[in-house]
């Protein structure tokens, strides 16, 4: 997990231990959505970053910085206090514009060649 459950529950303002399952799914659904979202592997430290050959490396990977930190912790946010969901629109399955706007520096495009 790139986040740290302390810092998130602190942020969460939750004291109890009740909650740390949901808090770190929530964690982890919002670190997918990033990752998915900006289009590069996140990963919490250098010493952890796959290497040229190893199966799971990307060469856009990168070792998250304090915008997608606190990214998550904005996400968690949103899961945590609306655990019913959201509307169903499109926008309600993107990250929300703040978010959107502190993770743009990071995306990555592609292209791909027409056949």
């Amino acid at each position: 997990m790139i986040s740290d459950l302390p810092d998130l529950k602190t942020h969460l303002r939750v004291d109890g231990d009740e909650e740390d399952r949901q808090i770190a799914a929530y964690a982890l659904a919002a670190e997918r959505q990033i990752a998915d979202w900006i289009g590069r592997p996140v990963y919490r430290r250098d010493a952890v970053l796959p290497v040229v050959g190893d199966a799971r490396y990307h060469p856009d990977q990168m070792v998250a910085d304090d915008a997608i930190r606190v990214s998550v912790m904005m996400m968690v946010d949103r899961m945590y206090h609306n655990r019913g969901g959201e509307g169903g629109s499109a926008e309600a399955a993107t990250p929300p514009m703040s978010v959107r706007a502190m993770l743009a520096g990071h995306r990555v495009f592609t292209t791909s060649e027409e056949e």
